[in-house]
């Protein structure tokens, strides 16, 4: 009997999972996120039916059976106008097979929902379980993203921009104004926030050392030893990012830039080239991959963001071929419990062919003692 209850368990529990992805709700873009006023997002520049093409600056239409994504930046479908139900079973879907707890009871559920229906938020949560495997492109994840034809599914590299990179220019210690959009790990959008009281540092500390990371011209260190749960008590699930600079362009319009991100693992272990290494989303801690029997259960291992750099070639105000502004995050896996240590650096890189004048910079290392839960 315990064969048989097993073998129940791994047919019916996907599509239980695919039954509730089919009447998982649309998330609507609300006025307000996260107490982030809409005027100062790219959700309060354009229409209700219209999301802002931010390399342009220019707010397009919707067009018909379309609404705007929550995060305001695309057109997603309506709910209702899709033409015919998933099939219930994938098992022929991808030949590789699923990796951990989590992806055997959502991927599957997620790529048909996506895939087959009007379903903005199960493509979200596609493109998260993507960005989960953070060190190679050749897994059942990323195979079904590829395969998926929904216009609803967001984009996992940023490749090409059709426009230059932007000028944006800095007075010495002025602020880096950086806002981020932010995912559930079941794919619902929570809103966008500006990166402050340290949402991006794993290292616990003070406001004033963690706020002068971002003061422009300041080359900053911060690292320290961190205790797993600790880092579970902070993030239980995962949250997804992508990064924005929010600037003034020339006639002092507000404006937003998308930051990449760079993961070196996946850039050095995959034979697949995309066209571009830049990637949109990242994560800090995750916490669900390692769970092994049940989904409650404390995880055995834990993946974590253990060096986060933010790379700002100079002079911002006149980019070449790099973009101004670049995040490289460096994955871990750690087992629970343990000690990791982690750390968050600003680095300034000139131009050979600019005069060392023209930007002024100065140093701030941190240590931050062991953190232990208390």
């Amino acid at each position: 009997s315990a064969k048989i209850s097993k073998k129940f368990s791994q047919n019916i529990l996907p599509l239980l999972a695919c039954v509730l992805f089919l009447s998982w709700p649309q998330l609507a873009s609300g006025p307000q996120m996260e107490g982030i006023p809409a005027l100062s997002t790219p959700l309060g520049k354009c229409g209700t039916q219209e999301f802002l093409d931010i390399e342009s600056d220019v707010c397009r239409p919707c067009t018909e059976n379309q609404m705007r994504s929550p995060d305001g930046l695309r057109c997603v479908c309506v709910a209702g106008t899709d033409q015919m139900p998933p099939p219930i079973d994938c098992r022929a879907c991808s030949a590789l097979p699923s990796r951990t707890l989590w992806e055997f009871l959502f991927l599957d559920a997620s790529f048909l929902a996506c895939n087959n229906t009007c379903n903005e938020t199960a493509c979200q949560l596609l493109t998260n379980m993507v960005t989960l495997e953070a060190f190679s492109l050749q897994n059942r994840a990323y195979d079904l993203y590829t395969k998926t034809k929904s216009p609803d599914l967001p984009k996992l590299w940023y490749g090409s921009m059709e426009t230059s990179f932007p000028r944006v220019s800095f007075r010495k210690n002025s602020q880096i104004r950086l806002k981020v959009t932010k995912y559930g790990a079941r794919g619902d959008f929570l809103g966008w926030e500006d990166v402050s009281r340290g949402m991006l540092q794993l290292c616990p500390d003070s406001q004033n050392v963690l706020e002068a990371a971002f003061v422009f011209g300041t080359s900053y260190k911060q690292s320290c030893s961190l205790e797993v749960s600790y880092l579970l008590q902070r993030d239980p699930e995962p949250t997804f990012y992508e990064l924005f600079l929010q600037y003034e362009d020339d006639k002092g319009n507000v404006r937003w830039w998308p930051v990449p991100i760079e993961n070196p693992a996946i850039r050095t272990s995959s034979s697949a080239s995309p066209n571009s290494w830049a990637l949109r989303r990242f994560f800090l801690v995750d916490g669900l991959s390692g769970r092994k029997q049940n989904l409650t259960d404390p995880p055995e291992t834990v993946t974590l963001a253990a060096e986060l750099l933010l790379s700002v070639y100079l002079p911002t105000g006149s980019p070449g071929n790099e973009p101004p502004f670049l995040l490289t995050v460096k994955y871990v896996q750690q087992d629970n419990p343990g000690i990791v240590q982690a750390s968050f650096l600003v680095t300034y890189i000139q131009d050979p062919g600019t005069a060392q004048r023209d930007t002024d910079v100065s140093h701030c290392p941190v240590k931050t003692p062991e953190r232990k839960p208390g």
